[in-house]
């Protein structure tokens, strides 16, 4: 991995990933559509370059000299397969065709373990996608069609299925600095978390490795959603934490879903969201660090929430579904 091209490199992973980049020594080109979020990146050896998933000319740019790409950008919500399709399954499309027609040697894809439908075993590396939400639908269709293009290609693809990933900067912890979290369900499913750190630090060896095939990874402990507040309860006591009935928080997201779908931008008050929060995703530990013979910097949100309360953001940060500027 000489030179990297970077996409979504301005949003929660995307920040961590270039910062991990330049740590390792590498000058990370970013792709990014809002030149106004460029400045989050203003403090690193990155070449930054304004470009749009649906322009294949800004593309075609970004992509010269590129011999890897680690690609993130996307809308990032659970909404209608609608609304996701055009960068979530024609963006990537577009990119990892362009990618391979300009010689890209490897190609990792930021999926979700949203692809799986949830299950009580841990999900391992051959358990079969098989989404209930629109998003997931949208990130396999995605995984198959660079896929395909890698099997008529000579770019490998590493589809990696992250799971939840927190950090000071995820809308959750904005949430939590305000002093109150709403959570729509019974909190007894499992979820696999991964610190932000250890999401950048995952894709960026994978990059460096020339990792391939498709796989969830997460943290060393899957645990449930109640006791990933409980530890948050326990050393944040001004957190409120508000818990709504399952059925109730999917009534009112549809009755909210169509009113927020009328903007252009990004909503969380949606039916999938519902659905996500309550499916059960455990994840079998070591999934690819054993493969890249690493292990995360922390194995557990027992490790990484802590450190969440202990860091700060270095800048105003904005969450990108938050941020209302275009331009």
């Amino acid at each position: 991995m000489d030179r990297v091209l970077v996409t979504g490199g301005t949003g929660v992973i995307g920040v961590e990933l270039v910062e991990e980049l330049c740590r390792m020594g590498f000058r990370p080109r970013v792709l990014t559509r809002r030149p106004h979020r460029a400045a989050l990146l203003s403090s690193y050896p990155v070449e930054v370059v304004h470009g749009d998933l649906s322009s294949e000319a800004s593309l075609r740019r970004a992509l010269e000299d590129i011999d890897t790409v680690i690609h993130l950008g996307a809308r990032a919500s659970f909404e209608s397969y609608r609304r996701l399709k055009p960068t979530i399954v024609d963006g990537t499309v577009r990119l990892g065709q362009l990618a391979a027609d300009s010689g890209v040697d490897h190609f990792v894809y930021s999926s979700s373990l949203f692809v799986y439908g949830g299950q009580e075993t841990p999900i391992r590396s051959d358990t079969p996608a098989l989404p209930v939400m629109d998003y997931g639908r949208a990130k396999v269709e995605a995984e198959d069609a660079l896929l395909d293009i890698s099997a008529r290609s000579a770019m490998t693809v590493a589809n990696v299925r992250l799971p939840h990933v927190y950090g000071p900067q995820s809308i959750l912890f904005q949430q939590v600095r305000n002093g109150i979290a709403i959570f729509p369900g019974k909190m007894g499913n499992r979820c696999g978390q991964l610190h932000v750190a250890d999401a950048a630090r995952i894709l960026a060896q994978i990059g460096l490795a020339r990792w391939t095939g498709s796989s969830a990874v997460s943290d060393g402990e899957t645990v449930t959603w109640s006791e990933f507040f409980s530890i948050l309860e326990e050393l944040y006591p001004r957190l409120r934490l508000v818990t709504l009935p399952s059925w109730f928080a999917y009534a009112g997201a549809t009755v909210l879903e169509p009113l927020a779908s009328r903007r252009s931008r990004p909503t969380l008050y949606t039916k999938d969201t519902v659905v996500g929060f309550n499916l059960d995703l455990p994840v079998e530990p070591g999934l690819i660090w054993e493969d890249l013979g690493i292990e995360p910097h922390y194995r557990s949100v027992h490790e990484g929430i802590p450190r969440v309360l202990d860091g700060y953001v270095r800048y105003r940060w904005r969450h990108p579904l938050q941020d209302r500027r275009s331009a």
